[in-house]
């Protein structure tokens, strides 16, 4: 019966539970055979996934599948929660590095959250925080965001609400309301804190990072997405973050290298517009992955080129 099973793979987009294995045909013993074999994984028990499927997936992809699976398993009264969610709802997560990537549900009716084994499970949510996705429930864009702030700290969950309001997912308003109807625990101050950080104007989880560094570092504010011209009045380019007072452009670089052939073509069209930004008087600090993980060496750098563009008023 296992081409059964294939279809309902594919019929469920990649995810299975032992309920639906017997159904197919295949027993307990042949559960365990295929995941022995590698044709599944098994996220927890009695929750399965197609294994080719998961391992091609992107990290936001193989939370979705893991996320489904469970709440399939543990069926009504359920929901997926936290980063679970914003996997679901096609949103960035953004946690400490190396660290274990857990299923999160949320009850969908009053009452104790009993212990799950693997899964983190939550209190309940408002039915007007709840929508579906994938046929399981899944908690709205504005909840989910602010639960992934309070569980996992205001980076992760201003990199995750900066998207949602991008796409139009959700609004600062809506944030703001969403606030007062969740129980967030000791991490409110940290989703609280995200409704006022929040700016759909960030175009990359990396810029969403800086953004929350350069606040967190106390430099002034910066405006983003500024859009700059030369004396001609052509267009030099978009610049990420602008500190007009000080004079002094910071974009972040997501390349951690150039290579050859289109990538070093890149490199000379940056250089170039960086020559020409520095002409209209302004100093640029470009900031890469590793630059954002030393706040330090951020700071003396923006600084170093406050105090250049000072001395070459």
């Amino acid at each position: 019966m296992a081409e059964l099973l294939d279809i309902r793979l594919i019929a469920q987009g990649g995810v299975l539970t032992t309920r639906d294995a017997l159904d197919c045909g295949v027993t307990r013993a042949g559960l365990s055979r295929l995941v022995r074999g590698g044709r599944l994984l098994r996220v927890r028990s009695g929750a399965y996934v197609d294994r080719s499927r998961f391992e091609a997936a992107s990290p936001e992809g193989r939370r979705a599948l893991a996320a489904v699976s469970v709440c399939r398993t543990l069926g009504a009264g359920w929901a997926a929660s936290h980063a679970s969610a914003l996997a679901l709802l096609d949103l960035p997560v953004l946690e400490e590095k190396g660290a274990r990537a857990q299923v999160h549900v949320a009850r969908t009716t009053p009452g104790k959250h009993r212990p799950v084994a693997g899964v983190v499970a939550h209190a309940a949510v408002p039915a007007e925080a709840l929508t579906r996705r994938a046929g399981v429930g899944c908690v709205r864009p504005a909840e989910a965001v602010l639960q992934w702030s309070a569980w996992a700290g205001g980076e992760s969950g201003v990199v995750a609400a900066d998207e949602a309001v991008r796409r139009g997912m959700t609004t600062r308003e809506e944030l703001r309301r969403a606030l007062a109807g969740l129980a967030l625990g000791p991490g409110r101050g940290s989703a609280r804190a995200v409704t006022e950080l929040v700016d759909g104007r960030s175009g990359s989880v990396g810029e969403s990072r800086t953004r929350v560094l350069l606040h967190a570092l106390g430099l002034p504010e910066a405006e983003l997405q500024v859009e700059l011209h030369d004396a001609r009045g052509s267009l030099v380019g978009w610049v990420d973050f602008l500190f007009r007072r000080q004079r002094t452009v910071v974009e972040f670089d997501g390349l951690l290298k150039y290579g050859r052939g289109a990538g070093q073509q890149e490199l000379v069209k940056e250089k170039m517009r960086e020559d020409r930004l520095r002409a209209l008087g302004l100093e640029v600090v470009r900031l890469t992955w590793r630059d954002l993980d030393d706040p330090g060496l951020v700071l003396a750098n923006v600084q170093a080129a406050f105090a250049r563009a000072r001395r070459s008023a």
